[in-house]
């Protein structure tokens, strides 16, 4: 068991800087529900290294002490329940009455664990060839022990559905399903060998539940990345985020190594000297996981020259006319359709896009103010503008008019993606869709009736 032990204390770690993450890189007005969500990972914290640590336990461990460590395990997962389920359920009146309810239920498991441990169970055993084993009393109070955490992951996934469903955003809704569909593995997974099993005297899978909360944060850093639920401009947050999914990536990998190791050789103990060789390759992987991806999206830029749907993007631009448009989410699908790193609108001197800019708002002003240049629709910035825009990495600055041929705001390109430069780029397509925009721009307005993504 050294390397499931390995694993559920690496996860336990990666649970809870992902709470940190997210609760860094939070907007100002959701740093209440990061919060929650930070609340939640350290109980996981709790959970996850409290199941590890028993398991590692030797026969020579003193009873306080495993004790204390299965009081962890048993106290930190119903606390962890209720943060789960207050994260996506404050919001809303019966969401409150829940998180009273559910959490006045979770003060009571927690005192009677702390002052009575035995009502869970009967006794525990510390084997190094059959595993530890805690044996779990099969009475009322663990059957409702366990209804607990059901209702609570059941709340917690309605919250998710619920949110998804009345979200006006195209990204949000995506987004909290993609989360949904990471903890409904997760918590089928923990109900199963984390409850049920032990309850008929199975505890050597316990380990399951806890690792399949990989699968959890890796859907959910994907969501958060793919959808930009979180300001991730700052330099420091953006490669915490990326050691985040690759170590995520990389428990993922063990676990199916383990599972493969055990299914071939009859055994639950990979030698050390096995353990060290994958880690090594995962290394390697990493080390050359940059270089694949810049000749990935090399290889995707050079492409996505000739692969500028125009028609499509215009197509859809139409579809909007009349409507009012949320500027976002127009970002996000043009940087998506038009291979850009960043596309970002000033509008009323503002900018507005799918990443937060840091940018003043005299410098915004400074870019409302750019006339046309002799180069058509593309604005030539001054000196100190430029430069300004270069920090900011936007490349290049476009006007848009409207039929009367005012001015109605620029448009800002980030870089391309890969390494082709913007002049390399053909600028027939881009100019298209530029000239559509104003038609279902208002500069006025942006509320969400229709979304392109």
């Amino acid at each position: 068991m050294q390397l499931i032990t390995l694993l559920l204390i690496i996860v336990a770690i990666l649970t809870l800087l992902s709470g940190v993450a997210v609760f860094s890189g939070a907007h100002k007005g959701e740093k209440g529900q990061a919060f929650l969500f930070l609340f939640t990972t350290i109980a996981a914290l709790g959970w996850a290294i409290g199941v590890g640590t028993f398991l590692s336990l030797t026969e020579d461990t003193p009873a306080e002490t495993t004790r204390a460590i299965i009081a962890t395990t048993y106290i930190s997962a119903p606390i962890m329940c209720w943060g789960l389920m207050a994260y996506t359920c404050h919001k809303y009146m019966i969401g409150k009455v829940g998180m009273v309810v559910l959490g006045a239920i979770c003060a009571v498991f927690v005192w009677l664990i702390l002052t009575n441990p035995s009502l869970l169970y009967s006794g525990w055993s510390l084997d190094r060839i059959s595993g530890n084993t805690v044996y779990i009393r099969q009475d009322a109070f663990y059957v409702v022990y366990g209804i607990y955490h059901f209702i609570a992951v059941i709340l917690y996934m309605l919250g998710l559905w619920y949110a998804a469903r009345k979200a006006k955003a195209t990204r949000i809704k995506k987004a909290n399903l993609v989360v949904l569909a990471g903890f409904t593995v997760t918590g089928a997974l923990a109900l199963v060998f984390d409850f049920l099993l032990p309850y008929f005297g199975k505890y050597d899978t316990i380990w399951v539940g806890v690792l399949a909360m990989s699968v959890a944060w890796i859907l959910y850093y994907y969501a958060i990345l793919r959808y930009r639920l979180l300001d991730l401009s700052s330099r420091w947050l953006k490669g915490f985020s990326r050691f985040i999914v690759m170590s995520l990536a990389a428990i993922v990998y063990l676990v199916i190594f383990f599972s493969i190791f055990v299914a071939l050789f009859k055994t639950a103990t990979p030698s050390t000297e096995v353990i060290l060789l994958n880690v090594l390759m995962i290394v390697a992987v990493l080390l050359l996981f940059p270089a694949l991806n810049e000749l990935s999206a090399f290889v995707g830029s050079l492409a996505a020259m000739d692969e500028v749907d125009v028609a499509y993007i215009v197509k859809r631009l139409t579809a909007l006319v009349g409507d009012n448009v949320d500027l976002t989410e127009l970002s996000a699908f043009l940087s998506d359709h038009l291979h850009f790193q960043y596309i970002g609108f000033v509008m009323n001197d503002k900018v507005r896009g799918v990443k937060q800019l840091r940018i003043t708002q005299e410098t915004a002003t400074e870019i409302a103010k750019l006339r046309k240049s002799s180069a058509g629709i593309w604005l030539e910035p001054g000196t100190g503008l430029a430069e300004t825009l270069k920090k900011l990495d936007i490349v290049a600055v476009a006007e848009m008019r409207d039929g009367k041929g005012k001015v109605i705001g620029q448009i800002l390109f980030g870089r391309p993606n890969g390494r082709i430069s913007f002049e390399s780029r053909d600028l027939v397509p881009i100019e298209i869709v530029i000239q559509a925009l104003p038609m279902v721009i208002e500069s006025d307005k942006y509320r969400i009736k229709k979304h392109l993504i």
